[in-house]
């Protein structure tokens, strides 16, 4: 059976172990099973290997031979062992000399003083020996893991050698001699004991009894589970399933390098009264867990999910039917089915539309006409001078002159405002930081803090007197006259507010409290929405999703899209006015011979791609832009590794 021993280091486990079991240090034979550095604590833990109690019968073995070739010839006087006791005789004229020497291991008294060196003895002295023997042990060791989930035993024994002394003829010369005769180990340990040390280390959750009951009948037990907490297990959300196809499916594996007729593309799919839409697949309530501490650990919970059956549809038995024909959609959790309202023109016969589902408009927009669309609308030719809005996609097959068309207005306005607070943080911080350094090391003598926070607003950071009024014009269209961020914007920030701020922790305050408006903004969901047309001049055209311009092109227009922006046809051209894209920007041929500006904006993150770019085409990254001077063919611009604009091109 192996032997451990704990320390906290190699020299105590060794020391411990030579001296228990009383063998030197150089011959003691063993392995490191365990080594421990903790911050403040080290544990060490050595098994003792089987070859040490092999080595210790051979010394053993070695001193009785040692021992036996110095016997002399039997005498019938001196000193013998028999049945463990000494036993002294002396010769008939008492004129030999006796003596008895002990052996390790065994204490030798003659007439109650300890002996350790050869002693002369006679009948009449009292002899009395006693083996020098280590008391049985036992070690329990019980861990717990990080997480408290999960507790183990360790448990070590160590046995008590029984010896006896080796029966001896009489000697003149007696060396006393042991040998061992069995072991006695501690007593086991018993469920109780096991269970109180166990609430001695705060578990009292999760215990295994029939482990428990299993390591009380072994001396050694090696990193045994003795208890195990119930693990938590979290709400599992409600599941919204659609069973209809939406726009966005229609196109998300469309292959932008085939040419593809988008106006066939994109009709209108309709469902009838009684179909299911959408199921409801309810979710999963979860429970608590308790670590093996007892202590309770709460379970991530979610919230319900609401789902409303709006118009034209109901909810039954987590389905949701539709009870009008119609195309249905979702937005947030809400399933419709809008109606389709169609008509030949809008003009001042039809008036302006404000229909709540679909539109349909088979022939043109008339000048000065709006049309406001609840979810998609479709225009079969061209849009002049009008006003077009839309909850749902854009399909516009001829062309948009002069016009404003907004795909998911809400949405881009609302990114747009994130977008911009981002960008108002990120000048915050730089604009605290520099005026912290300039105060700190008297950069400009003895200025007050709102003089420096206003001389870096009008020399360095010249973008944030508007960037504040763009921020301060949303949230009054939203209706928001009053707020933390308001008030900061027109107390602290524009005119003379600048000469107000006392100290930088005013700016720390204010960018925590932008933080939190970026965050709540983020956990809105912004829904893509897609706009497609042929051409656009003098128009301004904004898209939540991404804006694909199918046809000739577009001039001196203005073109939003949170998304892409992509021009699909063969030939399109984009000449003059501002193209600003989420993500990327895919061109055919941007600018013109003569060198039209054509400005093209990305984040930093962005891409832009020309088969064509003329000179005087310019890109813009964030705030950074670059103008490209020469005329090139297969354009790719980006911002590389290093943070520097980077052109790919081959000049034409």
């Amino acid at each position: 059976m192996s032997m451990k021993f704990f320390g906290t280091s190699l020299e105590e486990c060794i020391e411990k172990a030579s001296s228990q079991l009383n063998i030197s240090k150089e011959y003691l034979k063993y392995r490191v099973t365990k080594e421990e550095k903790g911050f403040f604590k080290k544990k060490v833990e050595i098994e003792i290997l089987e070859d040490n109690q092999n080595e210790k019968i051979k010394l053993e073995e070695k001193e009785i031979i040692d021992t036996e070739e110095k016997i002399e010839e039997r005498e019938l006087f001196g000193a013998k062992v028999e049945d463990g006791k000494i036993i002294i005789t002396q010769s008939e004229n008492n004129d030999e000399i006796i003596t008895i020497k002990s052996c390790p291991g065994v204490n030798l008294f003659v007439n109650g003083e300890k002996s350790d060196v050869i002693t002369i003895v006679t009948s009449k002295d009292n002899i009395e020996y006693k083996f020098e023997e280590i008391e049985p042990t036992r070690n329990v060791d019980i861990s717990i893991t990080t997480d408290k989930m999960e507790a183990y035993i360790n448990i070590s024994s160590m046995a008590k050698h029984k010896y006896k002394l080796v029966d001896q003829e009489y000697h003149k010369n007696l060396i006393l001699i042991k040998k061992k005769v069995g072991d006695e180990y501690p007593p086991k340990h018993s469920s109780n004991e096991l269970k109180q040390l166990l609430q001695s280390k705060g578990i009292r959750y999760g215990i295994i009894e029939d482990e428990l009951n299993n390591v009380c009948n072994e001396y050694a037990v090696n990193n045994r589970l003795i208890a195990k907490g119930l693990p938590v297990e979290d709400d599992i959300s409600d599941e919204i399933q659609t069973l209809f196809n939406d726009a966005e499916e229609l196109i998300k594996h469309t292959d932008f390098e085939q040419k593809v007729d988008y106006r066939n593309k994109y009709s209108i799919s309709n469902v009838n009264i009684g179909d299911v839409i959408g199921k409801i697949i309810p979710g999963k309530q979860g429970k608590d867990g308790i670590d093996v501490l007892g202590i309770q650990i709460k379970r991530k919970t979610v919230k319900r999910v609401m789902v409303k059956a709006g118009e034209g549809c109901k909810l039954e038995n987590n389905n949701i039917i539709a009870t009008t024909e119609g195309k249905p959609a979702l937005k947030g959790n809400n399933f419709i089915v809008n109606k389709l309202y169609k008509v030949d023109a809008v003009d001042l016969k039809s008036g302006n539309i404000d229909f709540v589902g679909n539109v349909e408009v088979v022939g043109a927009v008339s000048e000065g006409m709006e049309i406001k669309a609840g979810n998609e609308l479709h225009v079969g030719k061209n849009v002049e001078s009008a006003i077009i809005r839309a909850s749902g996609e854009i399909i516009i097959s001829g062309n948009i002159l002069n016009s404003t068309v907004t795909a998911g207005c809400e949405n881009v306005e609302r990114r747009q405002y994130l977008d911009n607070l981002i960008n108002f943080k990120s000048i915050l911080n730089e604009l605290g930081s520099g005026a912290e350094q300039i105060n700190e090391n008297k950069l400009l003598g003895m200025k007050e803090y709102g003089e420096i926070i206003k001389i870096l607003i009008e020399n360095k950071f010249k973008s944030l007197p508007k960037l504040s009024r763009s921020i301060l014009n949303y949230n009054m269209s939203q209706g928001i006259q009053e707020s933390d961020i308001t008030r900061f914007i027109i107390n602290k920030l524009l005119g003379l507010g600048p000469l107000k701020i006392k100290k930088l922790g005013d700016i720390e305050h204010f960018i925590e409290t932008v933080d939190e408006e970026i965050e709540e903004l983020e956990t809105l969901v912004i829904i893509p929405i897609n706009v497609f047309f042929a051409y656009a001049q003098g128009a301004n055209i904004e898209s939540s999703g991404s804006v694909f311009i199918t046809g000739k092109g577009q001039y001196n227009s203005n073109i939003t899209a949170l998304n892409n922006i992509e021009f699909t046809g063969d030939n399109s051209v984009s000449r003059g006015g501002t193209l600003c894209a989420g993500c990327e920007i895919k061109l055919k041929s941007v600018g013109s011979v003569a060198g039209v500006n054509t400005t093209l904006k990305v984040p930093k993150t962005g891409r832009i791609m020309a088969d064509i770019a003329y000179n005087n085409t310019i890109f813009c990254f964030g705030e950074r832009q670059i103008m490209l001077e020469e005329s090139a063919r297969n354009v790719e611009v980006y911002i590389d590794k290093t943070g520097e604009i980077t052109i790919d091109k081959f000049n034409l």
